[in-house]
C-alpha cells in the first residue's frame, strides 16, 4: 500500500480539520507518507498549521457531479498540494517547473495506486500539468494552454462535422501531430485537447443543470434578505 502513516503502517484514515467550520478548506492533522513505486522515493506530508491548507482536489463546485473534490483522490491531492507549495517556495521559476513536472507525475501515479479510474486520473493529471506550465512555463506555458484550448475546440467542431462528412475525422490526426511538437509534454497536451473536445459537452450540460438552481437559490436569498452571492459557492465563506 503506497500511502503510509508516519510510523510506516498502511494509511487507514485521513485526519483533516475543516477550517473554518463552515468553509471549504482543510488542514492535515496527522502526517502521512507516500512511497512512489516508480522512483522508490518517500514523500512526506506533514501536519498543516494555520498558514497551510488545502481544498483537496480543487474541482470547481459546479463540476462536483462529474469529479468529486474528495474520495479516492484525497490523499494524492493533499500530497500534490504540499509538493506544489514546496516547488513554489524554491524561488526559481525553472527549478519550480522542473520539480512540479516530477511531482505531477507522482500525483498521476498516486491516483492510479488509489484506484482512481484511468480516464479520470489522466484528466486530473493533464489539468494540473496545464496549471503548472501556465504558472511556471512563461510564454511557452501560455502557448501550451492556448494550444490545448484551441485543439479542444477543433476536436469538438470536427466531431460534429463528421456526422455529415467523415473526412473531418482526419482533423484528429492534425491535432495529435501538433501536440507532438511539445515532446515530453505531448501526452498532457493530447489529453487536454481531446478531453476539452469530447468531454466539454458533458461539462456544459452539468453547468446548465446547476446554474438555474443556483439562480433560484439566489432569488430566494434576495427575497428573504439573505446573501444571494453566497449561493454560487455554497460551501465557502470569507476566511
Amino acid at each position: 500500500m503506497p500511502f503510509l502513516t508516519d510510523d510506516d503502517r498502511p494509511l487507514g484514515e485521513l485526519l483533516l480539520a475543516q477550517r473554518p467550520a463552515d468553509g471549504h478548506r482543510f488542514q492535515v492533522r496527522a502526517p502521512f507518507a507516500y512511497l512512489d513505486p516508480v522512483s522508490g522515493l518517500r514523500y512526506e506530508v506533514p501536519v498543516q498549521d494555520a498558514a497551510g491548507d488545502s481544498d483537496l482536489a480543487s474541482v470547481p463546485s459546479v463540476l462536483w457531479g462529474l469529479i468529486a473534490s474528495y474520495g479516492r483522490q484525497s490523499a494524492p491531492a493533499l500530497l500534490h498540494d504540499h509538493r506544489s507549495v514546496l516547488a513554489a517556495g524554491l524561488g526559481d521559476r525553472r527549478a519550480a517547473l522542473a520539480q512540479r513536472r516530477v511531482d505531477d507525475r507522482v500525483f498521476r501515479t498516486a491516483l492510479r495506486e488509489q484506484g482512481v479510474p484511468l480516464l479520470r486520473s489522466a484528466i486530473m493529471w493533464a489539468w494540473v500539468s496545464a496549471d503548472r506550465e501556465r504558472q511556471f512555463g512563461g510564454a511557452a506555458g501560455v502557448v501550451f494552454v492556448g494550444q490545448a484550448v484551441i485543439g479542444g475546440l477543433v476536436v469538438a467542431g470536427a466531431s460534429v462535422a463528421a456526422f455529415w462528412n467523415q473526412l473531418w475525422l482526419a482533423v484528429f490526426a492534425v491535432v495529435a501531430v501538433t501536440a507532438l511538437v511539445w515532446g515530453r509534454l505531448a501526452a498532457p497536451q493530447l489529453v487536454l485537447a481531446f478531453s476539452i473536445g469530447w468531454l466539454g459537452p458533458f461539462v456544459l450540460a452539468q453547468v446548465a443543470a446547476v446554474v438555474p438552481f443556483r439562480l433560484v437559490e439566489a432569488v430566494v436569498e434576495l427575497v428573504t434578505g439573505g446573501d444571494p452571492a453566497g449561493v454560487f459557492r455554497p460551501t465557502v465563506r470569507g476566511r
